[in-house]
Protein backbone atom coordinates (compact mmCIF):
# COMPACT_ATOMS: atom_id res chain seq x y z
CA UNK A 1 0.00 0.00 0.00
CA UNK A 2 1.04 3.60 -0.51
CA UNK A 3 1.52 5.29 2.90
CA UNK A 4 1.43 8.73 1.25
CA UNK A 5 -2.00 7.98 -0.22
CA UNK A 6 -3.23 6.81 3.17
CA UNK A 7 -1.99 10.02 4.78
CA UNK A 8 -3.82 11.90 2.03
CA UNK A 9 -6.99 9.97 2.87
CA UNK A 10 -6.60 10.94 6.53
CA UNK A 11 -6.19 14.60 5.47
CA UNK A 12 -9.40 14.42 3.45
CA UNK A 13 -11.30 13.23 6.55
CA UNK A 14 -9.23 15.00 9.22
CA UNK A 15 -12.07 17.04 10.73
CA UNK A 16 -13.69 13.76 11.78
CA UNK A 17 -10.70 11.48 12.26
CA UNK A 18 -8.75 14.05 14.25
CA UNK A 19 -11.45 13.98 16.93
CA UNK A 20 -11.24 10.18 17.11
CA UNK A 21 -7.47 9.94 17.42
CA UNK A 22 -6.23 9.07 20.92
CA UNK A 23 -4.09 11.58 22.90
CA UNK A 24 -0.83 9.64 22.48
CA UNK A 25 -1.21 9.62 18.69
CA UNK A 26 -2.09 13.33 18.72
CA UNK A 27 1.10 14.08 20.63
CA UNK A 28 3.29 11.94 18.37
CA UNK A 29 1.81 12.90 15.01
CA UNK A 30 3.29 16.41 14.58
CA UNK A 31 6.84 15.11 14.98
CA UNK A 32 6.23 12.15 12.68
CA UNK A 33 4.70 14.38 10.02
CA UNK A 34 7.62 16.80 10.36
CA UNK A 35 9.82 13.89 9.27
CA UNK A 36 7.49 13.24 6.32
CA UNK A 37 7.70 16.90 5.34
CA UNK A 38 11.49 17.03 5.70
CA UNK A 39 12.15 13.91 3.65
CA UNK A 40 9.50 14.65 1.01
CA UNK A 41 10.88 18.15 0.47
CA UNK A 42 14.48 17.02 0.02
CA UNK A 43 16.04 17.74 -3.36
CA UNK A 44 17.17 14.17 -3.98
CA UNK A 45 14.58 12.67 -6.29
CA UNK A 46 15.79 9.43 -7.81
CA UNK A 47 18.08 8.58 -4.89
CA UNK A 48 17.00 5.08 -3.72
CA UNK A 49 18.19 5.67 -0.15
CA UNK A 50 16.32 8.98 0.08
CA UNK A 51 13.18 7.41 -1.38
CA UNK A 52 13.40 4.65 1.22
CA UNK A 53 13.69 7.31 3.96
CA UNK A 54 10.60 9.05 2.59
CA UNK A 55 8.58 5.83 2.57
CA UNK A 56 9.71 4.88 6.07
CA UNK A 57 8.79 8.32 7.44
CA UNK A 58 5.34 8.03 5.86
CA UNK A 59 4.91 4.48 7.19
CA UNK A 60 5.76 5.62 10.74
CA UNK A 61 3.20 8.41 10.53
CA UNK A 62 0.39 6.28 9.17
CA UNK A 63 1.11 3.52 11.71
CA UNK A 64 0.68 6.06 14.50
CA UNK A 65 -2.65 7.14 13.00
CA UNK A 66 -3.89 3.57 12.60
CA UNK A 67 -2.80 2.62 16.11
CA UNK A 68 -4.48 5.71 17.54
CA UNK A 69 -7.86 5.29 15.87
CA UNK A 70 -10.77 3.13 17.03
CA UNK A 71 -10.42 -0.32 15.54
CA UNK A 72 -13.35 0.08 13.14
CA UNK A 73 -11.87 3.27 11.69
CA UNK A 74 -8.41 1.73 11.43
CA UNK A 75 -9.92 -1.34 9.76
CA UNK A 76 -11.74 0.87 7.26
CA UNK A 77 -8.51 2.64 6.32
CA UNK A 78 -6.64 -0.66 6.07
CA UNK A 79 -9.44 -2.08 3.94
CA UNK A 80 -9.32 0.87 1.58
CA UNK A 81 -5.56 0.38 1.43
CA UNK A 82 -6.12 -3.06 -0.01
CA UNK A 83 -8.48 -2.02 -2.81
CA UNK A 84 -5.74 -0.86 -5.17
CA UNK A 85 -6.51 2.81 -4.75
CA UNK A 86 -3.52 3.06 -2.41
CA UNK A 87 -1.13 0.88 -4.42
CA UNK A 88 2.36 2.15 -5.17
CA UNK A 89 4.48 4.54 -3.16
CA UNK A 90 4.44 7.93 -4.85
CA UNK A 91 4.76 10.86 -2.38
CA UNK A 92 2.62 12.93 -4.77
CA UNK A 93 -0.37 10.59 -4.46
CA UNK A 94 -3.71 12.38 -4.10
CA UNK A 95 -6.95 11.24 -2.47
CA UNK A 96 -10.08 13.28 -3.24
CA UNK A 97 -7.88 16.28 -4.00
CA UNK A 98 -5.81 15.98 -0.80
CA UNK A 99 -2.17 14.97 -0.41
CA UNK A 100 0.07 13.91 2.44
CA UNK A 101 1.42 17.46 2.66
CA UNK A 102 -2.11 18.65 3.38
CA UNK A 103 -2.09 16.56 6.54
CA UNK A 104 1.27 18.08 7.46
CA UNK A 105 -0.18 21.57 7.13
CA UNK A 106 -3.31 20.71 9.11
CA UNK A 107 -1.50 19.03 11.99
CA UNK A 108 1.82 20.86 12.22
CA UNK A 109 0.82 24.38 11.20
CA UNK A 110 -2.90 24.47 11.93
CA UNK A 111 -3.20 25.67 8.33
CA UNK A 112 -6.76 25.13 7.07
CA UNK A 113 -5.97 26.08 3.45
CA UNK A 114 -5.75 22.56 2.07
CA UNK A 115 -7.56 20.31 -0.37
CA UNK A 116 -9.03 20.95 -3.81
CA UNK A 117 -10.98 24.08 -2.86
CA UNK A 118 -8.74 25.99 -0.44
CA UNK A 119 -5.37 24.72 -1.66
CA UNK A 120 -5.48 26.80 -4.88
CA UNK A 121 -6.43 29.89 -2.83
CA UNK A 122 -3.43 29.24 -0.58
CA UNK A 123 -1.09 28.99 -3.56
CA UNK A 124 -2.52 32.15 -5.15
CA UNK A 125 -1.97 34.15 -1.97
CA UNK A 126 1.52 32.75 -1.50
CA UNK A 127 2.47 33.84 -5.02
CA UNK A 128 2.19 37.47 -3.97
CA UNK A 129 5.49 39.11 -3.06
CA UNK A 130 6.44 38.38 0.53
CA UNK A 131 9.13 38.70 3.18
CA UNK A 132 10.57 36.05 5.45
CA UNK A 133 10.43 36.73 9.20
CA UNK A 134 14.18 37.34 9.07
CA UNK A 135 13.74 39.98 6.36
CA UNK A 136 10.84 41.62 8.17
CA UNK A 137 12.67 41.92 11.48
CA UNK A 138 10.59 42.37 14.66
CA UNK A 139 7.05 41.38 13.70
CA UNK A 140 4.02 43.23 15.00
CA UNK A 141 1.60 40.47 16.15
CA UNK A 142 -1.15 42.09 14.09
CA UNK A 143 0.64 41.43 10.79
CA UNK A 144 -0.51 38.63 8.50
CA UNK A 145 1.81 35.61 8.52
CA UNK A 146 1.13 32.75 6.10
CA UNK A 147 2.68 29.28 5.87
CA UNK A 148 3.13 27.15 2.79
CA UNK A 149 3.43 23.43 2.14
CA UNK A 150 7.03 23.46 3.37
CA UNK A 151 6.02 25.14 6.65
CA UNK A 152 8.01 28.31 5.91
CA UNK A 153 6.41 31.45 7.34
CA UNK A 154 5.93 34.40 4.94
CA UNK A 155 4.59 37.94 5.41
CA UNK A 156 2.80 39.42 2.38
CA UNK A 157 4.89 42.43 1.33
CA UNK A 158 1.92 44.75 0.72
CA UNK A 159 1.75 45.21 4.50
CA UNK A 160 4.93 47.29 4.56
CA UNK A 161 5.10 50.98 3.74
CA UNK A 162 8.85 51.36 3.46
CA UNK A 163 11.38 48.69 4.16
CA UNK A 164 9.92 46.81 7.10
CA UNK A 165 7.64 49.54 8.47
CA UNK A 166 4.00 48.40 8.39
CA UNK A 167 1.24 50.63 7.03
CA UNK A 168 -0.77 51.88 9.99
CA UNK A 169 -4.04 51.16 8.20
CA UNK A 170 -2.96 47.54 7.67
CA UNK A 171 -2.62 47.16 11.42
CA UNK A 172 -5.98 48.87 11.99
CA UNK A 173 -7.71 46.59 9.48
CA UNK A 174 -6.02 43.60 11.12
CA UNK A 175 -7.67 44.55 14.40
CA UNK A 176 -11.07 45.00 12.75
CA UNK A 177 -11.01 41.76 10.73
CA UNK A 178 -9.16 39.68 13.35
CA UNK A 179 -6.18 38.77 11.20
CA UNK A 180 -4.77 36.87 14.17
CA UNK A 181 -7.65 34.40 13.94
CA UNK A 182 -8.06 34.33 10.14
CA UNK A 183 -4.84 35.46 8.41
CA UNK A 184 -5.78 33.75 5.13
CA UNK A 185 -9.18 35.40 4.95
CA UNK A 186 -7.74 38.83 5.67
CA UNK A 187 -4.92 38.32 3.15
CA UNK A 188 -7.53 37.36 0.55
CA UNK A 189 -9.51 40.52 1.35
CA UNK A 190 -6.44 42.69 0.74
CA UNK A 191 -5.36 40.92 -2.45
CA UNK A 192 -8.70 40.30 -4.20
CA UNK A 193 -10.96 42.64 -6.14
CA UNK A 194 -13.39 44.47 -3.88
CA UNK A 195 -16.61 46.11 -5.05
CA UNK A 196 -16.50 48.60 -2.15
CA UNK A 197 -13.03 49.94 -3.02
CA UNK A 198 -13.17 49.36 -6.76
CA UNK A 199 -10.10 47.14 -6.83
CA UNK A 200 -7.84 45.07 -4.63
CA UNK A 201 -7.51 47.02 -1.36
CA UNK A 202 -3.75 46.41 -1.27
CA UNK A 203 -3.42 48.48 -4.45
CA UNK A 204 -4.89 51.52 -2.68
CA UNK A 205 -2.31 51.72 0.09
CA UNK A 206 -0.41 55.00 0.10
CA UNK A 207 -3.04 56.79 -2.01
CA UNK A 208 -4.70 58.74 0.77
CA UNK A 209 -7.63 56.35 0.95
CA UNK A 210 -7.02 54.89 4.39
CA UNK A 211 -10.45 55.96 5.77
CA UNK A 212 -12.11 54.23 2.83
CA UNK A 213 -10.10 51.06 3.40
CA UNK A 214 -10.93 51.03 7.08
CA UNK A 215 -14.60 51.68 6.32
CA UNK A 216 -14.69 48.79 3.86
CA UNK A 217 -13.21 46.49 6.47
CA UNK A 218 -15.65 47.64 9.13
CA UNK A 219 -18.55 47.08 6.76
CA UNK A 220 -17.71 43.38 6.71
CA UNK A 221 -18.26 43.14 10.46
CA UNK A 222 -21.70 44.78 10.48
CA UNK A 223 -24.88 42.78 10.87
CA UNK A 224 -28.23 43.75 9.39
CA UNK A 225 -29.18 45.38 12.70
CA UNK A 226 -26.11 47.63 12.59
CA UNK A 227 -27.14 49.43 9.39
Amino acid sequence: MNPFMMLAAVAADWNRLGRLLDPDAHRALPGLLADVRATSGADDQGDPAAEADRREAAHRAIRAVLDGLPEDEAARLRGEGGTGRFAGSSPSAVHEGYGAMDLCMLVIDGNPMVGPLLGPVRERLLRSRSLSPQEAGPIDPRLIVLTGEDGERRLPAFQFEAGTMPWEVVLEVADVLRADADPWGVADWWLSANAWTGGAPAGLLGQGRDPELLGAARALTLTDGDW
